[in-house]
């Protein structure tokens, strides 16, 4: 047990540690490169710390898609999530779903506003301007909910809906069960996410393939914000068989699995994550290895008082080798830090700049995921209001305004 004054001293230690690193360079490559260029570094020294991470702009089709989905999403929350947090009063939940997307009363398929433990509220309606069946699962808004967040080890499942059956079918003791576990391809997923998915998909699935038998021309959209996000995530990579051509919009998507496996490298999932949103780099393995470093530090004194000494003041006040100094001793930390961790799915696409109610302009950009490898130590780490549903479609609707009048 660690003297409270010496864990406080070495959390602030590490947040200026980490504060340096992210905006000096990009933390998955040799911190050495960008010394050469110091004086580079000091003009872009608010540069992300996953820099090099950065892929691309969503093209037209995908960005208009992002915008159309995130209302369906916030919808979800019904009349008391708009009335708790935009202030907007509508009568019912059913009347919100209406007013938020447009679309008509008799395109409501099914709904259930009420969660269980693992079996978010949801709803299934018919966009029959864009045909598309969408099924849409609200986030964390209930006790219960919580509850389904709260199991956040991991646990493996196959990644077809077949194989998920024949698994739940088959004895768990038999010696050709463990033969065809072993064999056939895994996923591997936030374990109350997991649960929530498999009870939405035994709820909606007939309902849906019975939607997308009437007109072959409708194609599965699933819509999830936070929770609802990453069940949307793994629900996706186990449907993907089963409903051909499904897309997933996941909407503050939080770390659903690890990064070798479905539902993180699957590609029909689309994540939009604000890149302050603390959910996107909260893990069990992201506060295990911030533990790991954090007591590190406690137990070396003088590494603790050198890391205040060297990173009193801003980067561009910093010399060439404090900053180098920096990289050096991140890295030694790091080596420590193996714990599993879990990421945002699919393809993340990234929003910064003016936000919410700030003058500017949002920016949006694919990212690697290896942009949430590390938990930042921060004042805005456990900023919720970065996270609600209501913000991520209004920073959309602003981004795409602004796109357009470019």
């Amino acid at each position: 047990m660690y003297p409270k004054r010496d864990v406080l001293s070495s959390i602030i230690a590490l947040s200026r540690l980490q504060s340096i690193c992210k905006n000096s360079s990009d933390t998955s490559t040799d911190y050495d490169s960008h010394l050469s260029e110091s004086t580079k570094i000091r003009q872009q020294h608010n540069l992300s710390y996953f820099a090099s991470s950065t892929k691309a702009k969503p093209d037209d089709r995908l960005l208009d898609e992002m915008v159309h989905y995130a209302a369906y999403a916030n919808a979800a929350y019904g009349w008391k999530g708009g009335l708790a947090l935009s202030g907007k009063f509508h009568l019912g939940d059913l009347q919100t779903l209406i007013d938020k997307t447009g679309i008509r009363r008799d395109d409501v398929i099914e709904y259930d506003w009420t969660a269980a433990t693992h079996r978010p509220a949801y709803y299934i309606v018919r966009d029959s301007e864009r045909k598309n069946i969408i099924l849409c699962i609200r986030g964390t808004w209930s006790a219960r909910d919580v509850l389904t967040d709260l199991c956040a080890t991991a646990e493996d499942f196959s990644r077809s809906e077949e194989d998920e059956e024949n698994e739940r079918n088959q004895s768990s003791g038999s010696l050709k069960s463990y033969f065809k576990s072993a064999f056939r391809y895994k996923a591997r997923a936030h374990r109350g996410m997991l649960a929530g998915a498999r009870s939405i998909s035994k709820i909606t699935r007939k309902t849906i393939a019975n939607e997308l038998a009437v007109d072959p021309n409708y194609r599965l959209v699933i819509v999830g914000h936070s929770l609802g996000a990453g069940i949307a995530a793994i629900l996706g990579s186990i449907w993907l068989e089963t409903f051909p051509g499904l897309k997933v919009f996941a909407y503050g998507c939080p770390c659903v699995g690890p990064p070798d496996a479905s539902p993180t490298n699957n590609e029909s999932i689309i994540s939009v994550v604000d890149i302050k949103d603390p959910f996107s780099t909260l893990s069990l393995g992201h506060i295990a290895d911030i533990t790991i470093a954090v007591s590190k530090l406690c137990e070396d004194r003088d590494l603790r008082e050198e890391i205040h000494c060297r990173c009193k003041g801003d980067l561009c006040q910093m010399s060439d080798d404090d900053v180098q100094w920096c990289g050096t001793v991140m890295r030694m930390l790091e080596k420590d830090q193996v714990s599993e961790k879990f990421y945002p799915a699919g393809r993340v696409f990234c929003m910064g700049g003016a936000i919410f109610g700030e003058k500017g302009k949002v920016t949006l950009e694919e990212v690697s995921i290896c942009k949430f490898r590390h938990l930042i130590l921060s004042s805005y780490m456990m900023d919720v209001s970065k996270h609600v549903p209501n913000r991520y479609e209004s920073a959309l609707k602003k981004f795409w305004r602004d796109y357009n009048v470019a």
